[in-house]
């Protein structure tokens, strides 16, 4: 049976949720024109936040990517035998480096 990747969007909703709960701290500060250093350092939290799910994407993007991959299947070239493919290079069959034919 193929095993078939999962994509976890766990973190990410909790990320966002996070960021959303900073960004609102941050404009009750604002509006309330309480402390300024206390308002900074809300919104640094909010672009620490926004970076974790930046890279939380990225990832995202990867298992998507994996998850496609397992899907198809293996491609053509993926069942060819190793050992041909070392025996054409070994022959000049297939490969090895332009003009060495």
């Amino acid at each position: 049976m193929t095993k078939v990747a999962k994509v976890d969007l766990d973190l990410l909703k909790r990320l966002v949720g996070e960021l959303e709960s900073a960004l609102a701290i941050s404009e009750t500060i604002r509006e309330d024109e309480l402390d300024l250093n206390e308002y900074i350092i809300e919104m640094s939290k909010a672009a620490g936040l926004a970076a974790g799910i930046m890279q939380e994407a990225t990832g995202l993007v990867g298992d998507i990517q994996m998850t496609v991959r397992i899907a198809q299947g293996p491609s053509s070239k993926d069942k060819e035998d190793p050992l041909t493919k070392l025996m054409g290079l070994v022959k000049g069959v297939g490969g090895g480096l332009p003009g060495s034919n």
